[in-house]
């Protein structure tokens, strides 16, 4: 349910009303960050199929170490040691994804929210704040290289297709 919600949020959806985008996905092994995975990779098929997006979206799983840093894409293992950890979906640039002839919602900010937050264990309401800021802060670099990589597959799909 929250891939489907994150996913729905993201996705133009009136633009061809009356029609129905399924997404499956089939999960070969768990390492940890199974839902941040998930999101990732319906995104990039998402792109993939050009579907119309407000912006990509991007997850990361943010948890806490014992000595107080925050541990970024954290293995199945780490997960289950630590005592609280949260999956963060944060909107890419619009401007990255707009397709021509789309429009924007009047007043809807999509540069500095967040698009899902789902924790699991125990925070306080800092340990969480921080998550939040190293999770932007990752976030931002992990954008630029799956919109790198989304940009040259789309112009080698073109150039196969003219």
């Amino acid at each position: 349910m929250i891939l489907k919600r994150t996913l729905q949020s993201i996705c133009i959806l009136t633009l061809n009303p009356n029609t129905t985008t399924s997404i499956i996905v089939q999960f070969v092994n768990d390492d940890g960050a199974l839902l941040v995975c998930a999101i990732n990779a319906a995104c990039a098929a998402l792109v993939d199929a050009r579907i119309p997006m407000k912006h990509l979206a991007v997850a990361i799983c943010c948890c806490l170490a014992d000595v107080g840093y925050v541990i970024l894409d954290p293995t199945k293992l780490e997960e289950q040691k630590m005592k609280g950890f949260a999956y963060l979906v944060f909107p890419n640039s619009v401007l990255s994804v707009i397709l021509e002839g789309s429009s924007l919602v009047e007043g809807e900010s999509t540069e500095h929210g967040i698009i899902t937050s789902v924790t699991h264990g125990v925070m306080p309401v800092e340990e969480y704040l921080k998550y939040v800021e190293r999770g932007r802060a990752a976030s931002a670099k992990l954008s630029d290289f799956l919109r790198k990589s989304l940009q040259s597959q789309l112009s080698s799909d073109s150039s196969k297709a003219a």
